[in-house]
């Protein structure tokens, strides 16, 4: 009866927990659908990462709890998140520090309550590329390139391709078009989309002062926002 009661504790251990600092991946890292986490202390930004995934590390099946998602999972290079889920966003889901020529991969996975974003991206001249049937749902944005970092001055690209979203209230990307940011856009479903409900790509004038970014408004097939009306549906 003992010996049975010390299995069921090492079931629950394995399948939730908790860990008091930033866990640092290289190589890959398949968590089998496990629940971890550490803390969250709402839109603060001196929050750590759950995760920090080194240059070519891969981050797989794991779901970070709610009210322990704090600042996600920070990116140092190229990475890839396979089937990675967000049960509450805390500050953002994950940001990409890596810099040009670099490429975040999400495939898969989910997020869930993101009161601001989901994907923060601060590194220059690198990517993000979100699909393999990502979800999102109660989102502000999915993506945003970096308004008022202190390193703008040029380029970030972000690439979508089927993804799906429930009640986005900020739109879908914000880029900034003076610093040439490119949004690729294909195959993205969104509950009760219409027109301009939500806004899909929303370009700004970013600036590197820590001042808010002003706003330049939804634009659609252009050299910075590649997406057609027709690359955008209802479901």
């Amino acid at each position: 009866m003992q010996y049975g009661k010390f299995l069921f504790g090492l079931i629950l251990a394995a399948s939730a927990f908790s860990a008091s600092a930033t866990t640092t991946i290289s190589g890959t890292k398949d968590y089998g659908g496990a629940t971890v986490g550490t803390s969250c202390d709402g839109q603060s930004e001196s929050q750590q990462p759950v995760f920090y995934l080194k240059d070519g590390a891969t981050l797989k099946n794991v779901v970070l709890k709610a009210g322990g998602a704090a600042d996600g999972v920070h990116c140092a290079g190229s990475c890839t998140l396979s089937n990675v889920k967000w049960a509450d966003v805390c500050e953002d889901a994950a940001t990409m520090k890596g810099g040009s020529g670099k490429t975040m991969t999400v495939t898969g996975g989910s997020a869930y309550k993101a009161s601001d974003k989901v994907f923060q991206h601060n590194g220059l001249g690198s990517t993000i590329k979100i699909g393999g049937g990502f979800y999102a749902e109660t989102i502000g944005k999915l993506y945003r390139s970096c308004g008022n970092c202190s390193n703008n001055g040029s380029a970030r690209y972000v690439v979508i391709d089927n993804v799906k979203l429930n009640g986005v209230s900020a739109g879908v990307v914000g880029i900034n078009t003076n610093y040439g940011d490119k949004a690729t856009i294909t195959n993205l479903k969104i509950k009760g989309y219409k027109s301009g409900s939500p806004k899909v790509c929303v370009t700004y004038k970013g600036n590197n002062s820590g001042a808010e970014p002003s706003s330049l408004g939804e634009k659609w097939n252009t050299s910075n926002c590649v997406v057609k009306t027709s690359d955008v549906t209802s479901y």
